[in-house]
C-alpha cells in the first residue's frame, strides 16, 4: 500500500493529500498561485530585495576587489559565515582570471575573514 502525503497551505486552513510527493507538491503550488497570488508575488519582491549588506552578491565581491582594499573589507566584514562560506567559494572560482593585484586584495580578505571568524566576531 502506497503512503498518502498529506499537507497543510500556510496561507489558509485547506488541506491536500496525493500519493506521489511531486503531485502534493504541485497540487500546493497551483493553490498558492490561483489562490495567494499576492502573497507569492510579495515574496519574491522580498527576495529580490533581499541584496542587504550582510548578504553581497558575486558581482558586488568582485567590484568591490577591484575599487580596493578598504572598500573589499568594508563590505566583507558584515558577512556571516554561512553565507561566507558560499561567497568565497564562488569568488574562489574566479581567482585565475583575476589581475594580480585584484587577486592579492582577495587573498588578504580571505585572511582577514578568517581571522575574524576565529574571534567570533
Amino acid at each position: 500500500m502506497k503512503k498518502m502525503w498529506t499537507a497543510k497551505c500556510s496561507r489558509c486552513p485547506r488541506r491536500f493529500r496525493a500519493y506521489d510527493r511531486s503531485a502534493l507538491l504541485s497540487n500546493i503550488r497551483k493553490h498558492m498561485w490561483k489562490i495567494h497570488r499576492n502573497w507569492m508575488l510579495a515574496r519574491m519582491k522580498a527576495g529580490r530585495l533581499a541584496g542587504s549588506p550582510g548578504n553581497p552578491t558575486v558581482g558586488t565581491v568582485l567590484t568591490a576587489i577591484a575599487q580596493g582594499l578598504p572598500v573589499a573589507l568594508a563590505l566583507i566584514r558584515v558577512v556571516k559565515k554561512p553565507r561566507w562560506d558560499r561567497l568565497s567559494e564562488a569568488v574562489n572560482s574566479f581567482e585565475p582570471y583575476m589581475k594580480p593585484e585584484h587577486r592579492e586584495i582577495w587573498q588578504g580578505v580571505k585572511t582577514v575573514k578568517s581571522i575574524d571568524l576565529r574571534r567570533g566576531s
